[in-house]
């Protein structure tokens, strides 16, 4: 679909804001380190019915002593006290406990039940945060913005609540990330990570976040310090997960054979997907430049906004690598992407998403290399196929139908609360819950793990109309 140079700027801008994966700068390190990261007791009430039934006393009749009439009771009605004796005659009988209230539309808020910060229980809407980088790229991410308000104009909970979905600005850095998210849990029922591997870490850790109980979702990317926190969901494969997928992949479309290299930014947050690919390479017995691929010859590790990419091109030119695995910053890809060349060898670019599976990052690629081959996997299919996956016309990019696809994730799993919603009502149910999923692929936490995702669409470029297309769904 043809777009507008400006248009183009904007979703590349986007991309690079959204899709850049980055360590954890020491000063965040050290803003997590200032709370308990073991989080803290459950705020709020119990988690039953907010309208407690009392059972009426029972009493005796006075002269006659007849038995005192039952108390009933409402959601958690208590059981109606002993009727006390009559002046002359026998006792009251004890009053029977209340038949138990209905507790209203499964899933539906109630005050008093758990954690409900961020419920409008009068016009019957929950509020919800996204954060991306709306900032810092010098123009307005419109997409994140966006995305979110097409997906719930359409849709209501079952409990016939609304979702009321704003994007807050994490200014593609973790410490604005942190900031970002920690306002957002004093009146957001929940927050989603849009983008951003060190601004998803980040807010995922926060302590802030834990102590308040804040259901935590993301697109799957590092595992690193997320395991174990209750409250943090995984909506996609992460990076670790996608590796022998991606090797999978490298089989089917004839590019395995040749020789490889691993270029990926040298942050902890991506040590983890690193040595689940350097793995997947040797165990399949891949080539590096001289001989069987080689951790210490064949893995490029770069910074985290790297500004010049032609030592590294010098590198991987010399080493003759057919095939490149590359995971950091997109504005640094598609310069090396120019750099590296298609001369004398056009290396087909790989690896796991989301990075560079959609159209915004390869008009780059292919506007440094029109003969640009890149095959990425994504947690969402191409723009270009979202009818296929049930999502709607009117999405304009691969961010929108991102976005849309994590909403309708979320409907589901919100729908599937039994009881009372609340914050911890909600990480309960998600906790031992299988999504079916739709534009995201399904996703199961049953079992304790927070990384559920099951598979990933790969996105093939296609430097002729700078987009992506979808060959193939690889599933665990």
């Amino acid at each position: 679909m043809p777009r507008s140079p400006a248009r183009v700027l904007a979703l590349s801008l986007i991309a690079v804001t959204a899709l850049a994966a980055c360590g954890l700068k020491p000063e965040v390190k050290d803003q997590l380190a200032q709370g308990n990261l073991n989080g803290a007791g459950a705020l709020g009430g119990t988690t039953g019915g907010d309208s407690t039934g009392t059972g009426t006393t029972g009493t005796s009749s006075g002269t006659t002593g007849t038995s005192g009439t039952s108390g009933t009771s409402g959601t958690s009605g208590t059981s109606g006290s002993s009727g006390t004796s009559g002046t002359t005659g026998t006792s009251g009988t004890s009053g029977t406990s209340g038949t138990s209230g209905t507790s209203g539309v499964p899933g539906a808020p109630q005050p008093g039940a758990g954690t409900t910060t961020g419920i409008d229980f009068k016009n019957k809407v929950i509020h919800i945060a996204l954060h991306g980088p709306l900032t810092g790229a010098g123009v307005p991410q419109s997409s994140f913005t966006s995305g979110t308000p097409k997906y719930w104009k359409n849709h209501t909970l079952a409990n016939g609540f609304k979702i009321d979905a704003v994007a807050i600005d994490d200014k593609y850095n973790a410490a604005d990330a942190l900031r970002a998210c920690n306002a957002a849990a004093d009146d957001k029922f929940l927050i989603v990570g849009g983008a951003g591997t060190d601004q998803i870490s980040a807010c995922a850790q926060s302590p802030k976040l834990r102590r308040l109980h804040v259901p935590y979702l993301s697109a799957g990317v590092t595992e690193a310090g997320l395991g174990n926190i209750s409250t943090y969901f995984a909506s996609s494969l992460t990076y670790k997960q996608q590796a022998p997928l991606l090797v999978r992949l490298a089989k089917d479309r004839g590019y395995f054979g040749k020789k490889w290299a691993v270029v990926i930014t040298g942050t902890p947050n991506f040590k983890d997907a690193r040595e689940a690919m350097v793995s997947e390479l040797q165990r399949n017995g891949a080539k590096g430049k001289s001989g069987a691929f080689n951790a210490g010859n064949d893995v490029y590790l770069t910074d985290k906004a790297p500004s010049n990419c032609s030592t590294l091109a010098t590198q991987i030119r010399g080493g003759g690598y057919e095939v490149i695995y590359f995971l950091g910053q997109p504005s640094f890809f598609a310069q090396c992407v120019g750099s590296i060349g298609n001369i004398p060898i056009n290396p087909v670019y790989t690896g796991p998403g989301p990075s560079f599976g959609i159209s915004s990052v390869i008009t780059l690629a292919c506007a440094a290399n029109s003969s640009y081959q890149g095959f990425y996997l994504h947690p969402s299919p191409s723009w270009n196929q979202r009818a296929k996956y049930g999502a709607p016309a009117d999405l304009t990019d691969d961010i929108e139908l991102g976005i849309w696809g994590a909403m309708q994730q979320l409907n589901e799993a919100f729908d599937l609360v039994k009881g009372p919603l609340s914050r911890e009502s909600f990480t309960a149910a998600l906790a031992q819950a299988t999504l079916r999923g739709g534009v995201f692929s399904p996703v199961s936490y049953a079992g304790g793990s927070r990384f559920g995702g099951s598979a990933a669409y790969a996105n093939a470029a296609d430097c002729s109309q700078r987009l992506s297309n979808t060959v193939g769904v690889y599933r665990r």
